[in-house]
């Protein structure tokens, strides 16, 4: 009976919690936390925005260009706060904090387990994250009766929103859009000095004005779109990660059965 009673105090807690959170629109990341000796090392700040992003949380880091309606006719959006310890492993609590200073939703303590401590943060910070998973989280605007104001609605980008295509076909001189659809795996004839490919030959990267292209076997797959913060947030049919530019070579990070890694060179 007991375990009974502990199991549902648990599962009532984590319901108020995620309703709790539904409240909130967007998530504000600091560029430095006290751990940090500058701001963005390791780019765990950016990983912070990413791993909230993967739960479909509108996330931002502090010097991103931010919506127009943050906290604008109310308190919409939660402060991301980070209890750290470290010892012989790097434990790390996320903690969503209202602009009340109200702690929302607290995250459990992710470990990380490896000696480096780049690695170990990451670690850490994909194992606390996992809390938000099972959530179900979909905002809910506020029924107060105040005026919510305008707000600009904020995309998620999915896998299957790669590139969408726009049909215009006349009609009585009216041009009508068609709905958005997915293209069909798209060949296109590479240009080589534009082009990053791994060692295997089967991912190639394409600059474009935006960013990059992403193909396999030469079929369009994904982008790669350049962040405020400097990294590419990377959307394909296979995969979302997080790229980074270095020099001649682009790595490409993302979370498919563990992480994993894409090199690319530039040809």
């Amino acid at each position: 009976m007991k375990g009974l009673l502990a199991f549902l105090l648990i599962l009532v807690t984590a319901l108020c919690e995620a309703q709790d959170l539904n409240n909130y629109k967007y998530v504000i990341v600091d560029n430095q936390y006290d751990f940090q000796q500058e701001p963005n090392e390791y780019r765990l700040n950016e990983m912070m925005v990413f791993e909230i992003k993967k739960r479909e949380i509108s996330a931002f880091l502090a010097d991103d260009v931010l919506p127009n309606d943050l906290n604008e006719t109310g308190c919409n959006a939660l402060s991301l706060k980070v209890e750290t310890r470290s010892g012989l492993r790097v434990k790390m609590i996320f903690e969503f904090v209202n602009c009340n200073g109200i702690t929302v939703f607290e995250t459990k303590e992710g470990i990380g387990r490896t000696k480096n401590f780049e690695k170990a943060y990451r670690e850490a910070i994909r194992d606390a994250m996992t809390s938000l998973d099972g959530l179900n989280y979909s905002y809910a605007a506020s029924l107060d009766g105040r005026p919510s104001g305008i707000e600009t609605p904020i995309q998620v980008m999915q896998p299957s929103a790669v590139k969408p295509s726009l049909e215009i076909t006349p009609s009585n001189g009216v041009e009508k859009d068609e709905p958005q659809t997915i293209p069909r795996p798209e060949m296109v004839e590479l240009i080589d000095d534009e082009v990053y490919t791994t060692n295997s030959k089967e991912y190639k990267i394409q600059s474009t004005d935006s960013g990059y292209n992403v193909y396999k076997n030469n079929s369009l797959i994904g982008t790669l779109k350049k962040s405020a913060s400097g990294c590419y947030l990377t959307v394909t049919t296979e995969f979302i990660g997080i790229g980074y530019k270095k020099e001649n070579t682009i790595i490409i990070e993302y979370d498919k059965n563990g992480t994993q890694f894409l090199v690319f060179q530039k040809k």
